[in-house]
């Protein structure tokens, strides 16, 4: 001790923090030794200066920078201090919003994989009630699914991601990938999808959101791949006889929603589990 003074590696053992970070303080400019002997270059602190280093440790904690501390120290002004305090706040915030996406996008991820593990009954029509629902439809070349197969939808998942590119939606948002039948075609016997089409939670990111309606639809699970077209026309096949068998009659378009998909490490081909629905009133008379 020299007057009263502390070394500084005593100095940092006292104040909880390593003569490292006293060096990085000093060379910044933020804790300035209250004495230096010029013959061994000794730095000597007064043990006082301890509630700055603690200051400092709070600042540090939460995510000042070292520039903003010095700016706050050399300033001394409560104002800048406290514009300092709200861009970082803002930084936190922006910081938790994308951490609570993030989480959002791996609970997806882990719901998805899950499907695959415990998938739901395949090939059973069936009646559910579905509240009102936000979709998004992209504009794709049409095509016949059993004449066209894998190719076509190919140019559609590419046509998907051209949006997403041009528009700056992250990448992470393309997956689950679903299609929009065209029902005049359908009516007349052909199964062509007219549509690409998600059915995002996060609707904040998209300009062309629409809407199914609340009501009831006639649905069916099935897993596949998509460029096997046969699977696809009888797949669609067997729950519009189920509509007509059932004498439902048909109020929209019918819809292929992807729930689920995986390469299952095949990375030439995507497997998914889909569900097509199409929405109906229960009674020959469409109420």
């Amino acid at each position: 001790m020299k007057d009263g003074l502390l070394r500084s590696g005593e100095f940092a053992q006292m104040a909880g923090v390593t003569k490292k970070a006293l060096q990085v303080y000093m060379d910044k400019g933020i804790l300035i030794p209250d004495y230096v002997d010029m013959e061994n270059g000794y730095r000597y602190y007064a043990k006082e200066r301890s509630s700055q280093i603690e200051e400092i440790v709070k600042m540090r904690e939460v995510g000042l920078s070292l520039d903003d501390i010095k700016d706050i120290f050399d300033r001394k002004d409560s104002l800048r201090y406290l514009d300092i305090l709200h861009k970082r706040l803002d930084q936190v915030e922006k910081g938790i919003a994308q951490l609570e996406k993030d989480r959002a996008i791996l609970q997806f991820r882990i719901k998805n994989q899950s499907m695959f593990l415990n998938p739901p009954a395949l090939r059973h029509c069936f009646v559910e009630y579905q509240p009102r629902r936000a979709y998004v439809r992209f504009p794709i070349n049409p095509y016949q699914a059993k004449v066209d197969g894998g190719a076509a939808w190919h140019d559609a998942l590419e046509a998907v991601r051209k949006t997403f590119q041009e528009n700056g939606i992250p990448i992470k948002y393309f997956q689950n990938v679903g299609a929009v039948f065209d029902m005049d075609e359908m009516r007349n016997g052909t199964i062509m999808y007219s549509h690409a089409a998600i059915w995002p939670d996060d609707t904040s990111l998209f300009d062309n959101v629409e809407y199914l309606e609340a009501g009831y639809y006639a649905c069916m699970f099935d897993q596949r791949y998509m460029s096997d077209g046969l699977a696809i026309a009888r797949a669609v096949t067997t729950l519009m006889d189920f509509v007509k068998t059932s004498e439902y009659t048909i109020r929209g378009s019918f819809y292929e929603e992807c729930v689920a998909e995986t390469t299952m490490f095949d990375f030439n081909r995507m497997l998914y589990v889909v569900k097509e629905e199409v929405p109906i009133a229960l009674d020959p008379q469409g109420e």
